[in-house]
């Protein structure tokens, strides 16, 4: 059996202590809270439901929404990668999308280099009802 540590507790253990990010370790959580209501909205629009700072920490995003048609799909993304958190996933019934569910690895734990918006694109076909998103993240 073995016993191992992580990075940031490898870090902050080492000798000399090598400090963790803040967002990281620590860091102060917030949450972007938006919701937007559709009506025959056409695949492969855009829907910006939040505006991260740089250096934003992503740990969760949620998505709730109604049937919003046959066909259609929701992913969650931003201008660098529209599937950066969670990639396209059926909205033709009432449901829900997460991140720690349905997301990407890439995108949990994803820090921003500059001011980002956060965008729910939507796919196969026109989409009507309400979409509700927060976005958990941290700052130092």
């Amino acid at each position: 059996m073995s016993s191992v540590k992580g990075t940031n507790m490898t870090n902050i253990t080492a000798t000399p202590q090598v400090n963790a990010d803040a967002t990281q370790v620590h860091g102060r959580m917030r949450v972007w809270y938006d919701t937007y209501e559709a009506s025959s909205l056409a695949s492969g629009s855009d829907i910006t439901i939040a505006r991260l700072p740089k250096g934003a920490t992503v740990y969760s995003v949620d998505v709730m929404h109604d049937a919003l048609g046959s066909g259609a799909t929701l992913s969650v993304g931003d201008s660098g990668s529209a599937t950066r958190y969670i990639g396209a996933t059926a909205a033709a019934t009432t449901g829900q999308l997460t991140l720690s569910s349905d997301g990407n690895i890439a995108g949990f734990g994803y820090q921003n280099s500059s001011e980002t918006d956060v965008l729910v694109t939507t796919g196969g076909a026109a989409a009507t009802g309400t979409i509700a998103c927060a976005v958990t993240y941290t700052v130092d």
